[in-house]
């Protein structure tokens, strides 16, 4: 039997909770209090997470990617694919456990062959590398939720980074591998000096410079997440024919990039539905 029509929500961890709750799906308290009806009172938007990164900057006399893009350059990727224009800018990380008894990694490393602060959009101050750890196993959580009933403003994101004593150990933890790593040889060697460095090595230094350097690795997850907002088929609860599909079912942030999971959900959803209206 064929079943009705569904609608397939997939606007990311941000804007999936934030139509949901202007469609009246999410915590009837905050819908009540922007005059919006409560549909299903669902807590929509709450539980996000991301993976929290910081990134040691370090000046150097090398070429780096700020003098990539280059005629020559351009005819040497395009003839022979290779050369600087093949860099994905984080071109090598790892994964690390900040405490020996820890069962998997709690901490990823990601370096990249040129100034990278601000978000990236800090202006570059010359040649110069980056490297440092995100926080790939964070307990800390935060929300989406609305700013105003228009759908044309963006929703309020708070992700409370660093919120719990095992996130920030983690990335003190991180901080000083990073540090280590900055002395060995073979890279200070190539540091002419620290362009964004911790100034103070003790652990409330170091976590001082993690809350004004840090910034979001670009994972947001778990707004919609299976088992509170969907079920296993990322179905809403309480509303027939109306699916979430994205990283926002995730119950929590993999211990990784999400790209791969998110496609993962994508294909088992695409499996559900195809079943779903045989």
């Amino acid at each position: 039997m064929r079943a009705e029509r569904e609608v397939i929500l997939s606007a990311g961890a941000y804007e999936s909770p934030k139509l949901l709750m202007l469609s009246g799906i999410g915590p009837a308290a905050l819908l009540s209090a922007f005059g919006l009806g409560v549909v299903r009172d669902l807590p929509v938007g709450q539980g996000l997470q991301d993976h929290y990164m910081t990134l040691l900057n370090f000046r150097t006399d090398v070429d780096s990617l700020l003098t990539a893009a280059t005629p020559e350059n351009a005819a040497l990727l395009q003839s022979e694919g290779r050369g600087p224009l093949t860099s994905n800018l984080g071109e090598a990380g790892g994964f690390f456990r900040s405490r020996p008894e820890l069962d998997a990694p709690d901490v990823q490393f990601h370096a990249a062959p040129v100034p990278f602060h601000q978000e990236g959009l800090g202006a570059p101050a010359g040649h110069g590398f980056a490297f440092g750890p995100c926080v790939v196993a964070p307990t800390s959580r935060g929300a989406v939720t609305l700013r105003s009933p228009r759908p044309d403003v963006a929703p309020r994101i708070v992700h409370n980074y660093l919120t719990t004593a095992e996130d920030r150990a983690a990335i003190v933890a991180g901080i000083r591998i990073a540090l280590e790593i900055a002395a060995r040889p073979a890279v200070s060697a190539l540091a002419t000096g620290a362009f964004d460095v911790p100034a103070s090595h003790d652990d409330a230094g170091l976590l001082g410079w993690a809350r004004r350097s840090g910034q979001t690795l670009y994972h947001p997850t778990s707004t919609c997440a299976i088992g509170s907002v969907v079920d296993p088929e990322l179905r809403v609860y309480g509303v027939a024919g109306l699916r979430v599909v994205d990283a926002s079912v995730l119950p929590s942030v993999p211990r990784g990039n999400t790209n791969a999971p998110t496609i993962m959900a994508a294909e088992k959803a695409s499996d559900l539905i195809k079943g779903a209206v045989r």
